[in-house]
């Protein structure tokens, strides 16, 4: 492996240490703007999506599939987290357990690791874009960490409306 390399890993497990620091902390979702962030992330990954031309009907639906996956761990990672809600100030805090933290920490490795896999990593042509099978792959595990974002959002979306006034 070239050193170029060496650095790559070290920046990535550098980016995926402060994500995990940050995850372990609670932080305040005001319900208001629950959706703002995640709505930006998906506006995003489409943007992406089309930038890398991953079109064809069936790309769509494997990405679709992606994202429902992603909604059900995003749920589940909710569920290993904690929420705490305050109805007046109209606001979830929400603490990731460990577990919490590492399936999301997981969900990017494991986008990062497939385009990897896949070549995508360098861009093989002048125009900057990936190769077809690394588009696929790379915008099936963003659409995977998206439906994380929504997951997530949707139980502490719940939590907050079945707690006591």
């Amino acid at each position: 492996m070239s050193p170029q390399t060496y650095i790559n890993i070290a920046v990535l497990l550098l980016v995926a240490g402060v994500i995990a620091f940050r995850l372990s902390r609670e932080r305040k979702i005001p319900i208001g703007s629950l959706w703002v962030f995640p709505g930006i992330v998906f506006v995003l990954a489409i943007a992406d999506i089309v930038y890398e031309r991953v079109v064809s009907p069936l790309d769509v639906v494997y990405m679709l599939l992606g994202l429902i996956a992603g909604v059900g761990l995003g749920w589940y990672q909710g569920v290993h987290s904690t929420v705490r809600v305050d109805k007046t100030a109209k606001a979830a805090f929400v603490k990731a357990s460990p577990f919490g933290a590492f399936l999301f920490v997981a969900a990017i490795g494991f986008r990062l690791g497939a385009r990897y896999l896949t070549g995508g990593l360098s861009a093989p042509d002048a125009s900057g874009r990936l190769t077809p099978e690394a588009a696929l792959v790379s915008a099936i595990a963003l659409m995977f960490a998206v439906g994380i974002l929504f997951g997530l959002r949707l139980y502490v979306k719940r939590a907050f409306d079945e707690s006591p006034a």
